[in-house]
């Protein structure tokens, strides 16, 4: 596998683009889109959840609730920084060598969450926060001992941070049932991806060969020269954490 490291300056554009790809793109389609609406140069009403709506081929509705953070406040601010902060984390370490693992566990969660909307307790037009919170709880899984401070005042491990900010959500009076979503969604994919296989059953959610063919055609990430197609070897010439065009040695 393939890898590559980069020094970065103390720049804007060389801290945006030391974040990995991923993470990356979907920080940056929030802040985009979330600009877009509260600046009302498209309207809420295009972009939340509908099924009625999505029924008559407003397909995109299907993802654009995944991008939108509500209003400009400090909650606003803290989940584009929670995205950022465990998003590096977990692409740049536990999915390191598995670029296309990582896009299929928001493809995951995202599909999680669209189900649950069917039901009448997720009922939210919106899903980006549910999602980073999913993304918080398979960090905090995968790094269970890391110590976080919380608002400075006290230091937990990382595997009560999601149980942490869901109090604070309800303390505050924040939609805490978006948090509770994001923690089922997290549970269920990290109980298929990690825990069942490390019992010794079969895995359950396995990245499907089109979503690694899509990220790989893509150009980001790292390639696990094993999931190349040995019919099209041109596609061992990738990048990673395509951000300043470095191409990796063969």
């Amino acid at each position: 596998m393939a890898n590559v490291q980069q020094g970065f300056g103390n720049s804007p554009a060389d801290a945006y683009y030391s974040i990995p790809p991923v993470t990356r793109y979907f920080a940056t389609a929030c802040l985009a889109l979330t600009t877009l609406v509260n600046f009302k140069l498209i309207s809420p009403y295009l972009i939340y959840l509908s099924w009625s709506h999505i029924f008559k081929l407003q397909v995109w509705r299907l993802v654009s609730p995944f991008f939108f953070l509500g209003g400009f406040s400090f909650r606003f601010l803290i989940q584009l920084v929670w995205l950022v902060t465990y998003g590096r984390t977990l692409e740049s370490s536990t999915f390191q060598f598995s670029t296309p693992d990582f896009v299929y566990m928001f493809i995951f969660g995202m599909g999680c969450m669209l189900a649950a909307s069917l039901t009448p307790f997720f009922k939210f037009p919106f899903l980006a926060s549910p999602l980073i919170f999913m993304l918080i709880y398979v960090w905090s899984r995968n790094f269970p001992t890391a110590s976080v401070s919380i608002m400075g005042l006290v230091s937990v491990e990382a595997f009560y941070v999601p149980f942490a900010f869901l109090g604070i959500s309800l303390i505050s009076g924040n939609d805490w049932l978006s948090d509770v979503l994001g923690i089922l969604a997290g549970h269920l994919y990290y109980t298929l991806k990690v825990l069942l296989p490390a019992q010794g059953r079969q895995s359950l959610l396995e990245t499907p060969q089109f979503v690694k063919n899509l990220v790989f055609a893509s150009g980001i990430g790292t390639v696990n020269p094993r999931e190349i197609n040995p019919t099209n070897p041109g596609q061992a010439g990738f990048r990673a954490f395509r951000g300043r065009g470095q191409r990796l040695a063969g």
